[in-house]
């Protein structure tokens, strides 16, 4: 199932999801007026500028019209990560405090707030097809190894002798492994699978028990008072979707199984 994100582009890439919906946002009076500011990170076929994608179908679901104005700004991986650091009352999506502090990119520290899980999102390392998977860190020593531009997967891997190599799209990726240009790629379940569905084949082998960085996936925020009532909004937002069963519905629409994907609360 594949939808456009929003009717009304503001710019190029930046969509107001409140008023795409149709709705007008609600002033409060229990924290300042939206829009919120969400940098997402668009590198390919899961996350497209053009709004479309797994990720962007999935913040239509919780950026819903209750929650305030959006402004939901698409960007390239590395530019959105970027901006996000460089302007301090925005959010980022799709990501976690977690995966961001085991890459690098953050300290732990009170800076940064994030929403609860969204999803259950582990990287693992991806083998070509007739090919045993890595078990152990140790087993990427000497290789070509593929990872997404702008991520900190290197670092997550530090201490191997892999040849790390940056690409910038998650289907390009795909493709070096398939035609023997890398010998091993990382990436995301379940964001793998639907690029190897896209290129009409089985997603490639790995070990479920071999996770690079693994954590659930939501927004994360710089902490404000601002950022803290949105996040609260998400909060509230993605609890009724658990409760009302949608959330599990739409990963069924994507076939996904609910239960590898949904947090417990």
């Amino acid at each position: 199932m594949a939808h456009h994100l929003l009717t009304a582009l503001v710019t190029a890439t930046t969509l107001l999801l409140a008023q795409a919906a149709g709705a007008e946002p609600q002033p409060t009076n229990d924290g300042p007026k939206a829009p919120y500011h969400v940098f997402a990170t668009d590198w390919g076929l899961t996350l497209k500028s053009d709004g479309t994608g797994f990720y962007n179908d999935l913040a239509q679901l919780i950026f819903a019209p209750e929650i305030g104005a959006v402004n939901y700004e698409i960007l390239p991986y590395r530019r959105a990560k970027r901006h996000f650091f460089e302007q301090l009352e925005s959010c980022l999506y799709p990501s976690s405090t977690e995966y961001l502090t085991a890459t690098g990119d953050i300290q732990a520290n009170s800076s940064f707030i994030g929403s609860p899980s969204i999803l259950t999102n582990k990287i693992h390392i991806f083998a070509p097809h007739g090919s045993p998977a890595p078990t152990r860190f140790e087993d990427i020593n000497g290789k070509r190894v593929a990872y997404a531009m702008g991520s900190r997967i290197p670092y997550a891997l530090k201490g191997t002798t892999a040849l790390f190599i940056a690409v910038a799209d998650e289907v390009d990726k795909a493709e070096m492994l398939l035609s023997g240009r890398v010998d091993l790629i990382t990436a995301a379940m379940p964001d793998v699978k639907f690029v190897f569905d896209s290129l009409g084949v089985e997603t490639a082998p790995y070990d479920p028990d071999l996770v690079i960085a693994g954590s659930g996936i939501g927004v994360v925020c710089h902490n404000t008072p601002e950022n803290e009532l949105f996040l609260s909004r998400v909060t509230e937002r993605l609890t009724a979707l658990k409760k009302n069963g949608r959330l599990a519905t739409f990963l069924r629409d994507q076939e996904l199984i609910p239960e590898d994907y949904i947090t417990p609360d």
